[in-house]
């Protein structure tokens, strides 16, 4: 029975020992700081597995420092103790000396919760200023100094390289597709203007009879067909004009109809023949406009 009894004695005994709430152990990463100085605080808290132990997070006051972070490790467990650490980045703004830091491991004990206290930890203050050789004043009043402007060239420099950076990404990217569009757009725009120009003088000659006003249909037709062959036809004889274009009917009879009323003043008003070769041109030119839209349009499909 006294065996007994002291095997059980030794039991509780061993077993409240287990139970026995040790202090977590915390320290500096480093022995002194600077004022915003960032420093580690790694704290270790060793105990027994069955016990559930909290260590601080972001919600405690570890003043005189600021948390700035922290970073948890996994509990590691071995031969009945677990392990439990977690590292906290501080800073500090206080202008102590020396300045300490203690943190508490809270243990669960069912609905009830204690805490021990890790022993201080201390870290010295770096003062960047030693001494001040005279006492500071302090002004109550004071007067604005006027700054000199000064244009910012960098960011004028940046904003130059991101537009030009965009402009080349944008040209690479569509730049055929919009030298296409304007190229349709001129062509466009040219034979509009030939065409408001070219009517107005038909259109004259039609009601006065003016030889002139034939010229200038003529010549213009000639300057608009330059322009849009890209071929000096303006200097080209009525011949060379008919051997341009492969000895086209239509330009040929047109031509020399023209040529026939203009040079050999035939008639002094205008008669259907003439009228009709003026049409002519104007068809042969809306006909050579057509053609150079479909030439644009599918060198930018092949492309």
């Amino acid at each position: 029975m006294r065996n007994s009894l002291l095997i059980l004695f030794c039991f509780f005994t061993l077993s409240a020992q287990a139970q026995q709430l040790l202090p977590p152990a915390g320290s500096f990463s480093k022995d002194s700081v600077h004022i915003g100085e960032l420093v580690r605080y790694t704290l270790v808290h060793r105990h027994p597995a069955v016990q559930e132990v909290i260590l601080p997070d972001s919600s405690y006051n570890f003043a005189p420092f600021e948390l700035v972070r922290q970073e948890f490790y996994p509990t590691a467990t071995r031969a009945g103790i677990s392990t439990d650490s977690t590292v906290y980045t501080l800073r500090t703004f206080d202008t102590s000396p020396v300045q300490s830091l203690e943190l508490p491991a809270i243990v669960l004990r069912g609905t009830d919760t204690l805490q021990v206290v890790s022993p201080k930890q201390s870290v010295v203050l770096r003062q960047l200023v030693q001494e001040v050789s005279t006492p500071l004043q302090l002004r109550t009043q004071t007067t604005l100094s006027p700054v000199e402007e000064r244009f910012d060239w960098p960011v004028l420099l940046l904003w130059i390289v991101t537009i030009a950076a965009f402009i080349t990404l944008v040209w690479l990217v569509f730049g055929q597709t919009i030298k296409t569009k304007y190229q349709l757009y001129r062509l466009r725009k040219d034979h509009l203007y030939f065409n408001s120009r070219y009517n107005s003088h038909v259109d004259r000659f039609v009601k006065t009879g003016v030889p002139s006003s034939m010229e200038k249909a003529v010549a213009l037709w000639k300057n608009y067909l330059t322009k849009l062959e890209r071929s000096a036809i303006n200097s080209f004889t009525t011949k060379e004009i008919v051997e341009y274009y492969n000895d086209d009917e239509q330009v040929n009879v047109a031509l020399r109809l023209c040529d026939k009323a203009i040079y050999g003043n035939v008639t002094a008003e205008p008669d259907q023949e003439t009228i009709q070769a003026l049409g002519m041109l104007r068809r042969f030119a809306r006909s050579r406009y057509k053609t150079h839209r479909e030439i644009t349009g599918n060198a930018r499909t092949k492309r």
